[in-house]
């Protein structure tokens, strides 16, 4: 976590000299009388009158990592399959992946980078939030709202790197599995709620998020009654811009412009009834991908590189009452949800068929949206391709990882684990 904490500062300071920059220049009759500093001290840039860009830049950390989270998710599970003759992403889908990896481990923002950019997420709204809980409301305008934000933002840090990861650490502190990662999303979000001045949208993030890290510990009672407080039509989405590649719609750029991966064979052709189910809508491109002997299939979800990328459904909340509620209201619960696609109704009274197709509805509602990764672990779905099955593009073979191991950049550099 070190270097990361590094990689932080060092954004910082310099988006600090160029807005100092740009000030002094204002004040000077030439560009050879401005003196720029040689270092900017870290403690000169945390400051209350600050609080607005250092929240903000959590958010915009955050959004990015999640592109990447879905991305990577989605290829390492079953939604995407590689497209592209490049060594270093063959390990994701080939499920081969070791602690030296150095392309999830390292990678930043823009790729297939789920580490680095999740564990900076994470640091810069751990850090905002201690600062503005040591700042006062006289130094802060609106400072119950950024410290929700703040509490929101990590909260969801926390969710992404406990369903990606086999372990994880964070500021050079204890090697931790996915349920104590789970925990502090938890502590994060029952913050949030329990918030007087929380906005009522990131209230409603929180509750999602909460009912999310709850289920995954295996809280079900708890995780229905955040998800029964969520209100129909809820949606809390992460920003995106054509503008910067580093916040644009990352799968539409993979998928739909690139092709470095295609829409895996499990999510082709989904139909319901007989009815083509709007909610994984894909197509046949008609062409190769980035390695042309490769057949490209494209996602219609994201329309293109600016499409917002979900964050908190009303959608999530209702597939998690109806995985803990099973029975008549699993069913109900379901239809809701179809009849708001325009799908035919599921009827079912056998409690084994109703849990299968609550997981049926999560891989279509959900598609592409960052969850099937970890559904693959907590229902403990078969491997396809089966371990030891040849890999196509790169040669070798299909491996069993269903998370990424902690990476070495992260255990040989925390003194808490290496010891």
């Amino acid at each position: 976590m070190r270097h990361l904490i590094r990689g932080f500062r060092t954004r910082v300071a310099r988006a600090t000299v160029v807005a100092l920059a740009a000030g002094g220049l204002a004040a000077c009759g030439t560009l050879l009388e401005v003196e720029a500093p040689s270092r900017i001290l870290e403690q000169t840039l945390l400051q209350p009158s600050n609080a607005t860009v250092l929240v903000s830049g959590a958010v915009a950390d955050f959004e990015c990592a999640l592109g990447n989270f879905i991305l990577s998710g989605g290829t390492l599970a079953d939604e995407f399959a590689d497209a592209q003759a490049n060594a270093a992403t063959w390990d994701i889908d080939r499920r081969t992946n070791f602690p030296a990896t150095s392309l999830y481990a390292s990678g930043g923002c823009g790729g297939f980078g789920v580490y680095t950019p999740l564990s900076i997420a994470r640091f810069q709204a751990d850090q905002v939030l201690r600062l503005l809980d040591k700042w006062t409301d006289a130094e802060v305008p609106g400072r119950a709202a950024l410290q929700a934000q703040a509490a929101a933002y990590a909260g969801y840090s926390y969710v992404l790197m406990g369903e990606m990861f086999c372990s994880c650490a964070f500021d050079l502190g204890a090697e931790l599995q996915p349920a104590g990662v789970f925990a502090l999303a938890e502590e994060r979000f029952t913050r949030v709620i329990n918030a007087t001045g929380a906005p009522a949208d990131l209230r409603n993030m929180a509750l999602v998020g909460r009912a999310r890290a709850r289920l995954n510990q295996g809280k079900r009672t708890e995780a229905a009654a955040d998800a029964a407080l969520v209100p129909a039509g809820f949606v809390f989405t992460a920003k995106t811009t054509a503008a910067a590649g580093r916040a644009e719609n990352r799968i539409f750029r993979f998928n739909n412009t690139s092709g470095t991966v295609t829409v895996d064979t499990q999510f082709r052709a989904q139909q319901v009834t007989g009815v083509t189910d709007p909610r994984v809508n894909v197509t046949d491109a008609g062409r190769g991908g980035s390695m042309p002997s490769v057949r490209l299939w494209v996602q219609n979800k994201y329309k293109s590189l600016n499409d917002p990328i979900p964050i908190a459904t009303w959608r999530e909340a209702t597939l998690i009452r109806a995985e803990v509620a099973g029975g008549a209201v699993a069913v109900q619960l379901i239809n809701q949800l179809r009849t708001a696609s325009n799908l035919p109704a599921f009827s079912s009274m056998v409690a084994s068929e109703i849990d299968a197709q609550v997981r049926q509805e999560r891989r279509r509602e959900l598609f592409i949206e960052g969850h099937r990764l970890f559904d693959t672990i907590r229902f403990n779905i078969p491997l396809i391709p089966a371990n030891g099955a040849v890999f196509p593009n790169g040669g070798g073979t299909y491996g069993s990882n269903k998370c990424l191991p902690l990476p070495d950049v992260e255990r040989l550099n925390n003194p808490t684990i290496n010891r």
